[in-house]
């Protein structure tokens, strides 16, 4: 099946306002509970509080998880293109999906790194954030608690 591609030029206006919203990094992210509890707050005028800027995980599975919702935040909410409800439906394959939306892919797989925090070099780690925060000087750095702990 040969799906559309989706410029950013044609999601004009499609992506969440970030210059109020204060960059949350989460690690141990898990599939990103916590960080979806933050994205959910809004001021009186709807306007996001909190963006995720960068979450890591060391797990796959929730890594998979954490790249298909911050693919999902690169659009506003009455504007999620409905091949993102396709795929949930297993109607069409994720490569197809990202394939469609190649910027917004790319900008949740920025957002969604897949390391583990100990192994992986620090000063991969250092990058990572000082990218993802760029000149931000106030910042919120969140992590859960392993859910198996609590299940």
């Amino acid at each position: 099946m040969t799906l559309p591609k989706y410029s950013l030029d044609q999601m004009k206006n499609q992506k969440p306002p970030i210059s109020s919203s204060i960059p949350v990094i989460d690690i141990f992210a898990g599939p990103g509970g916590l960080g979806e509890g933050f994205t959910e707050c809004h001021d009186k005028q709807g306007k996001a509080c909190f963006k995720i800027v960068l979450s890591i995980e060391k797990e796959e599975y929730a890594h998979k998880t954490l790249k298909l919702r911050a693919f999902y935040r690169q659009f506003e909410r009455n504007r999620v293109p409905d091949l993102y409800y396709r795929f949930l439906r297993n109607e069409i394959t994720e490569t197809e999906l990202y394939d469609s939306f190649p910027e917004q892919a790319e900008l949740a797989s920025l957002q969604a790194w897949k390391a583990e925090l100990g192994v992986t070099d620090m000063s991969d780690v250092d990058k990572r954030i000082r990218q993802a925060l760029a000149d931000s000087k106030e910042w919120i750095l969140i992590g859960g608690p392993p859910c198996q702990a609590y299940s």
